[in-house]
């Protein structure tokens, strides 16, 4: 590949992840809920002094050195994968302060919302967190943290990549309820409501709309 639109790959992969630190904040500002994979940060997040981003960035870190360790236990070669795990630092980086930086501009623009407001965030964050993933596909240079440890689990386990990701998802938020319950004192389950379900529902069908839509224009435009 030409280096030049390897070199655009990379701004259009950014780009996606940029777009989805705002989406995250958009779906959890509304505060009826938050993105599968975020629920457990954002539920830690409530109970620390940490921000969302800075739970996040350790949460990703932590996956980057478990994929290290499906590197060895499965036997993978390290150098088929060192190139996507030293970019997935910057990435984790980039995401955890958009999310930051995002949520503080929200809460400047909008101190009050009700409940209709907060609908037109989540779904506004699902349709851009369904964009930045296409976008994600389409530059196919790397992978945000969550997935590429998927994609090593997943052979180990002998299961689909989908059967694999829907498992993570569901194990997230079930530790988001089970950590919220604890913390709460049995009395209250944070960051897990019905912008959870349909940010999980709705994400997968979204991105299968962008990417034939965008697939053409995008790769005419990076390997122009």
């Amino acid at each position: 590949m030409p280096r030049k639109e390897l070199f655009k790959r990379y701004v259009l992969f950014f780009i996606s992840v940029v777009f989805q630190g705002i989406a995250v904040a958009l779906i959890t500002y509304a505060d009826i809920g938050t993105t599968p994979i975020s629920s457990a940060n954002y539920v830690l997040s409530l109970h620390s002094d940490f921000t969302l981003g800075d739970t996040t960035l350790i949460f990703n870190l932590m996956l980057l050195l478990l994929q290290l360790t499906l590197i060895f236990i499965g036997d993978y070669k390290l150098k088929d994968h060192a190139i996507n795990m030293l970019m997935q630092i910057p990435t984790c980086l980039v995401f955890s302060v958009m999310i930051d930086i995002s949520t503080n501009v929200l809460t400047l623009v909008l101190s009050e919302h009700n409940y209709v407001l907060s609908w037109v965030l989540v779904v506004l964050g699902t349709v851009l967190l369904a964009l930045a993933v296409s976008m994600s596909v389409i530059a196919s240079v790397c992978m945000v943290t969550g997935e590429y440890f998927i994609k090593l689990f997943h052979p180990l386990v002998k299961k689909p990549f989908s059967f694999v990701k829907t498992f993570f998802d569901i194990f997230l938020v079930s530790s988001a309820v089970i950590i919220s319950l604890f913390l709460t004192g049995f009395t209250e389950i944070e960051g897990v409501r019905e912008g959870t379900l349909f940010a999980a529902l709705t994400t997968g069908p979204i991105v299968h709309i962008f990417i034939p839509r965008l697939k053409d224009r995008l790769t005419k435009l990076i390997s122009a």
